[in-house]
């Protein structure tokens, strides 16, 4: 790996801070230039000794073509221990292939990837596995599908799954388990073929589940993989000719269906005469939810939050909440109570707190786009990207709104966008929002505030918290004339009760850990 370090422009940073009441502490690694300038961490581990394995992912660019991973080991103190470039490099007998993920094993690390070798017809899904003391990488083989059984080949991102085409691998909460689906040509029906893996790469499920219906009419959701790596839950928005006839509320239907070694079940249930667009499901402790907002008048517009729990072995439905916003979280967004419904609420992260209660994160989020044209008849479109508000709700046992916030932002881009949005946890009963901002938060009516534009040349990195009972606070951590590089909030990646985010101005990176 070809790195300059930068050991006299940035010395270890250690603070300790308690203003406002929020406690944390920061570390940073020595300034480093890389052969390739992008990059973004997609994996932390905890190393047993008070260190961490960093993971990073590269691609090249114009000048620098190549893709691969930079493998970090730090001390407790984010001093470079180890380092190692990982290429990606294939046979000419490979015509497609795609890195699906990372999962580590203790001090092992498996790279997955999914590859069309022609010679053999085949898509054939690998683990290259090291030890990360010595990084001698060895090839496994998890599985194969021959070529004329896959309907179309297109990757999707890591941790994505969709409904379409393609290979996706998703990883289980607390990373213990990884399943890899494949689409399969089929005509007449829906139909994946799914793979279940615990991290030591022992296979606990191959399984095709099949929907005989046409792809367009069933959309997927989400798909997790339970606590223990032993079951499949795949989450379906399916249109049927019967929904078609309903009167009022969405003319669709959900389908959750579990899937283990042993069975397939399937639980069918709808928003009755409201409208979901789309549902989220979340599967912890010994729970099976399924969350996400609801209208009163069409899809894409939001009234409140949606709640049905079902039991995680028998899908029986158990609770069914619709719940809508708050007093509270309407004047937040509007300055004073309003009977509106909101619209271009973007899903962001799912998460639970000590107490079991789940913590539901979105943003604000559209598009626009502009004509410019010039003297000479000619133009160009400019589309700008806008990451506006936070929405932040907690949901208790009951699947009652405990709160929901909504926390004022302005921040957009047509470039970039992995130094606006923002990143968010809970640590203990506390749910925490790390944004980058300008200078100054604007004063808003009924006592308000709005965080506002941020840059890559000038970004302060703020942390807000909000605690169990929905009330608020924030503190700049971080001021932009005290750093050498801004830091990719959109991107930080969560290790215990640390968030760990990188840097970068121009070819300088840096390394940033927020402990809670």
């Amino acid at each position: 790996m070809k790195k300059t370090l930068f050991c006299f422009a940035f010395i270890l940073l250690n603070i300790i801070s308690f203003a406002q009441g929020i406690q944390f502490q920061i570390k940073k690694s020595d300034v480093f230039k890389d052969e390739y300038k992008h990059s973004s961490i997609v994996l932390v581990e905890d190393d047993g000794k008070d260190g961490v394995v960093i993971v990073r992912s590269y691609v090249g660019g114009v000048f620098s073509s190549g893709s691969g991973y930079y493998f970090e080991h730090y001390d407790s103190n984010l001093k470079l221990i180890k380092e190692f470039e990982y290429e990606i490099k294939y046979s000419k007998a490979v015509r497609q292939s795609s890195v699906l993920g990372v999962i580590m094993d203790g001090d092992k690390v498996n790279i997955i990837d999914f590859i069309y070798e022609k010679d053999q017809k085949a898509y054939i899904c690998s683990a290259m596995s090291s030890n990360v003391d010595d990084f001698n990488f060895k090839k496994t083989e998890l599985f194969r599908v021959n070529s004329d059984e896959i309907k179309q080949f297109v990757f999707f991102n890591s941790g994505v799954f969709d409904g379409d085409s393609g290979a996706s691998m998703i990883v289980n909460e607390n990373r213990t388990a990884f399943a890899v689906t494949v689409d399969i040509k089929d005509k007449n029906a829906e139909t994946h073929r799914m793979f279940i893996f615990d991290k030591s790469l022992q296979k606990n499920i191959d399984h095709t589940f099949k929907r005989e219906m046409k792809d367009r009419k069933f959309v997927y959701e989400n798909i997790d993989v339970s606590k223990d790596g032993k079951t499949i839950y795949i989450l379906g928005k399916v249109y049927t000719d019967e929904k078609k006839k309903k009167k009022e509320g969405g003319k669709y239907q959900y389908e959750l269906t579990s899937i283990t070694s042993e069975n397939e079940k399937t639980q069918v249930f709808d928003s009755d005469e409201h409208f979901a667009a789309s549902l989220k499901t979340i599967v912890y402790e010994d729970r099976l939810v399924c969350l996400g907002f609801y209208s009163d008048r069409r899809d894409y517009r939001f009234k409140g939050i949606c709640y049905f729990e079902l039991n995680p072995t028998t899908l029986e439905i158990k609770k069914v909440k619709y719940n809508p916003f708050t007093e509270q979280f309407m004047v937040d967004k509007y300055g004073k109570d309003k009977d509106k419904e909101l619209k271009n609420i973007s899903f962001r992260k799912i998460i639970t707190d000590q107490k079991g209660d789940i913590i539901f994160n979105a943003e604000e989020f559209y598009i626009t786009s502009n004509y410019f044209s010039n003297p000479y008849g000619g133009g160009y479109t400019r589309t700008i990207y806008h990451y506006d508000d936070i929405v932040s709700a907690r949901i208790n046992p009951n699947g009652e709104i405990v709160w929901a916030r909504n926390i004022n932002k302005r921040q957009k881009t047509d470039g970039d966008e992995s130094y606006i949005s923002y990143t968010s946890t809970a640590v203990g009963n506390d749910a925490y929002f790390f944004i980058n901002t300008g200078e100054k938060v604007r004063k808003l009516s009924n006592d308000r505030i709005q965080f506002g534009q941020t840059s890559t040349k000038r970004s302060n990195l703020n942390m807000i918290r909000v605690n169990q009972n929905g009330d608020f606070d924030y503190q700049e951590i971080l001021d932009d004339k005290d750093n050498e590089v801004p830091f990719m909030v959109s991107n930080g990646v969560l290790s215990g009760d640390s968030i760990f985010f990188i840097g970068r101005r121009g070819t300088k990176k840096q390394i940033l850990k927020v402990s809670l």
